[in-house]
């Protein structure tokens, strides 16, 4: 599948069964919010970020309305094998919404904003939005020059 947002003109790449993955793991932590990490590469024009794969953070604070992962040391490990083993690299962030929608939170933003003054100038959060009959809805989310774009 692909999503585009023609506001920032970068394309969204990533295989259909990624949100069937998101929604078993979100099944399993339900009917608290869960998350992690999103992982892939760019395109060689910089135009699209392929999704390969999704790690589920290793260490996290959760409840029904919040997640915050910790990035340890194991997770520091995880990511340098991916990138030297497959080549491929962070990208940004997904996590749940249980019995909600896909809508970011204020709290998501600040965090977008965060990961932007780091080494991604502009991650990716997905957000899905479940309950236990299936997901709801999901949205892709882009922070682009101080703003955050939702794609379609």
């Amino acid at each position: 599948m692909v999503k585009s947002n023609n506001k920032i003109g970068l394309e969204i790449e990533y295989d259909d069964n990624l949100l069937n993955e998101l929604f078993e793991i979100a099944l399993v932590h339900y009917p608290n919010e869960i998350g992690g990490y999103l992982l892939g590469k760019y395109s060689e024009n910089k135009k699209t970020a392929i999704i390969v794969k999704q790690i589920t953070a290793l260490e996290y604070l959760n409840s029904p309305v919040s997640f915050k992962h910790i990035v340890n040391e194991e997770t520091k490990n995880v990511f340098v094998k991916l990138f030297e083993g497959e080549g491929i690299h962070y990208l940004g962030e997904w996590h749940t919404h249980p019995n909600s929608n896909s809508r970011y939170s204020q709290t998501d933003f600040k965090a977008l904003k965060k990961i932007a003054k780091g080494d991604i100038e502009n991650p990716i959060l997905l957000i899905v939005g479940f309950d236990k009959k299936g997901i709801k809805d999901y949205s892709f989310n882009v922070f682009f020059n101080k703003e955050v774009y939702k794609y379609e």
